[in-house]
């Protein structure tokens, strides 16, 4: 009896401790979606989650009713291999539909990129072969150290366009959080002429500064065909995980409402989808600098 006395309790004590470590198992295995996500990114994301992705994915989450959370890492640094390929997070919320190295939702908006200019300056741009761009101070974004560059800079140089061009940072310091939104500062206080600008940065940055800026969508380059400046933003997960990409596309059906009120609140300029060239060129471009 003494030893039945000493074992029953120290069992009791053995089975608790396995109920307890196999529910906090069961808790921290509860369904989660994990995002891939930059965090000082605007307007797409940052870790305070004020990105039009972070209302997104949680419109999604919710939708889907699992834990949202997130994975950061900065977007250029090597980022798909890092985050959504390494196996650390689950979605990434903004790619070019169709990117190879991922499985894509069909597209929740499509953008473009734009020229911001002064709204009081009578100078509208048309196309590339604008007679004033040549003598215009136009601001362009550096996309990164890999050698990509913008489709606008690809068809400004075609042109022999490379004098008055001020180049911008992309990527800023951790004390810069921002550097995307200088270019179209600079259009607003004069220091430019025109920004060549991927469409989301230039409408978000360009809200604070109201009727005083025009942003004008650029669609197409009649002297490249293949040039692509418009480009329909999917979701992307690993290839594998079809299943994901499923419910997440019928989340996006269910809440494309909700989903295009956002990116208005956000000032992310949408255009259709031209027809595709009937051939299409090989040009050294980024849609985005976030594809590396």
């Amino acid at each position: 009896m003494t030893y039945r006395k000493r074992f029953l309790p120290a069992l009791a004590g053995a089975v608790l401790t396995a109920i307890l470590a196999q529910a906090a198992c069961a808790d921290t295995a509860a369904p989660a979606l994990v995002v891939c996500a930059d965090p000082a990114n605007l307007p797409y994301s940052n870790d305070r989650q004020e990105g039009f992705e972070n209302k997104i994915a949680q419109l999604l989450a919710d939708d889907m009713h699992v834990e949202l959370r997130y994975f950061w890492f900065a977007q250029h640094k090597s980022f798909f291999r890092r985050t959504l390929l390494d196996g650390q997070c689950d979605v990434v919320i903004s790619v070019p539909e169709g990117l190879s190295i991922v499985a894509t939702t069909k597209p929740y908006f499509t953008s473009s990129y734009v020229a911001v200019t002064r709204a009081n300056d009578s100078r509208h741009f048309a196309s590339f072969d604008d007679p004033w761009l040549r003598d215009a101070r136009i601001g362009l974004q550096l996309v990164g150290k890999e050698g990509a560059t913008t489709p606008p800079a690809v068809a400004l140089s075609q042109r022999g366009i490379n004098q008055h061009i001020t180049a911008f940072e992309m990527w800023g310091a951790p004390d810069n959080p921002s550097p995307q939104g200088k270019i179209v500062d600079a259009v607003a206080d004069g220091s430019i002429d025109v920004a060549l600008v991927w469409g989301p940065f230039a409408g978000y940055f360009a809200k604070p500064h109201g009727a005083a800026l025009r942003i004008e969508p650029i669609i197409s380059d009649p002297q490249a065909s293949g040039l692509q400046l418009v480009f329909p933003m999917a979701m992307g997960v690993r290839k594998a995980d079809t299943a994901l990409r499923d419910r997440l596309q019928v989340a996006i059906e269910r809440h494309a409402s909700e989903i295009a009120a956002i990116l208005h609140d956000y000032g992310i300029p949408t255009v259709a989808m031209p027809a595709p060239p009937a051939a299409s060129a090989s040009l050294p471009v980024s849609p985005q600098p976030i594809i590396h």
